[in-house]
């Protein structure tokens, strides 16, 4: 009697693998027209505008983040 099983390394099958492709292709086009968008959006700002969403962009989304932290704790 073996205490513990062998771990075997499984590869996916073909069809997931294809369904994972498919979904990582969605998502790398995604993130090319966000890129895209957004750099179209801040094509006329100054150096000193893009700081400022930048740091707006962060703390928005740094906030959101300690929020559902904190509400998870809770």
């Amino acid at each position: 009697m073996r205490l513990f099983r062998k771990i075997r390394n499984e590869v996916l099958p073909a069809a997931k693998a294809g369904w994972a492709v498919k979904v990582s292709g969605r998502l790398d086009q995604l993130q090319l027209r966000t890129a895209i968008y957004l750099n179209g959006k801040t094509a006329n700002l100054s150096v000193r505008g893009k700081w400022v969403f930048l740091v707006v962009v962060c703390l928005l989304f740094g906030g959101f983040s300690l929020y559902l932290l904190i509400q998870a704790f809770m």
